[in-house]
């Protein structure tokens, strides 16, 4: 069975990237069994083959970590945030996913998006890198994902996937799909992204800043976010990164609350292998979330 909300439905995960400290799958399994222990709902990680060219940073590969971090725990959701699909074969991440959610009983979330740089997740390694053609391929490749995953038949004719009568079992344990949660940057200056998150089942908004870096939204830009968002279905996920002080717990609550009032459902208390000291992640996992 999937897991359920706690408390007053707001939940909370840890959002760690699989890079530097972070890229050792034991202590990942660690940090995710001590953070479940002490009330989190969620550990999920980035997904990148590599971060940049020139940080020769060690990374751990996302996939294998989140099989770790489920089959060690019981009760946390867990999965990638977020993958850039269209790097992958949708077969090929249908079965593994289909897989892992029987693994965790119904607890993986599965985050997409078309990538955070062109250059490290597509032109390293031989890919198309142009935006317009990732976003084709990352829409294409969910609507056949879907379609795999509900355990019927399926022939596809498209222009980036081709399916000639392949049905795949088992499907999820979920249904009717394992969650998929969108990321979307803003200002939104192509719509898209927002536009794919209200067809699926959430999003994971980030704030491009003016030097290019990303971050969670602050309050009135997820007001924003929210308003510029095509109509969705009930149950829609808002899953907000961030970051907050662990030493001072009344602020921290006083700000989920302005964010769950703002329309956050899910807390993701961000952290990065370069500004961030991992003892934060650590007395974060310790204490447990900052529940208003």
């Amino acid at each position: 069975m999937a897991a359920q909300p706690t408390g007053d439905g707001l939940r909370f995960g840890l959002l760690l990237p699989n890079a530097g400290y972070y890229a050792d799958p034991a202590r990942l399994l660690q940090l995710a069994q001590a953070a479940e222990g002490s009330g989190w709902d969620g550990v999920f990680l980035w997904d990148h083959l590599l971060l940049d060219r020139a940080t020769r940073l060690p990374l751990a590969d996302s996939w294998t970590a989140v099989t770790a971090i489920l089959a060690g725990t019981r009760r946390i959701r867990g999965g990638s945030l977020v993958t850039p699909l269209a790097q992958r074969q949708p077969w090929k991440v249908a079965r593994e996913t289909a897989t892992l959610d029987h693994v965790s009983g119904g607890r993986l979330v599965f985050g997409v998006g078309l990538g955070a740089s062109g250059d490290t997740d597509f032109a390293a390694f031989g890919l198309d890198p142009d935006v317009a053609a990732r976003a084709r391929r990352v829409d294409e490749s969910l609507a056949v994902l879907d379609r795999l995953w509900s355990g019927r038949e399926v022939s596809h004719r498209g222009d980036q996937v081709r399916l000639d009568r392949v049905t795949f079992l088992p499907p999820p344990v979920q249904r009717p799909r394992i969650p998929v949660w969108v990321a979307a940057t803003w200002p939104a200056s192509n719509p898209g992204p927002l536009a794919r998150a209200a067809r699926w089942d959430g999003v994971v908004p980030m704030v491009r800043e003016p030097g290019g870096g990303l971050r969670g939204p602050d309050q009135a830009e997820l007001v924003a976010i929210l308003a510029a968002t095509p109509a969705r279905a009930a149950g829609w996920t808002v899953a907000v990164p961030g970051r907050l002080a662990p030493d001072d717990p009344p602020r921290a609550r006083a700000l989920i609350a302005g964010y769950r009032a703002a329309g956050a459902t899910w807390w993701l208390e961000f952290f990065d292998p370069w500004r961030r000291d991992p003892r934060q992640a650590w007395s974060w996992a310790a204490q447990g979330p900052p529940r208003p």
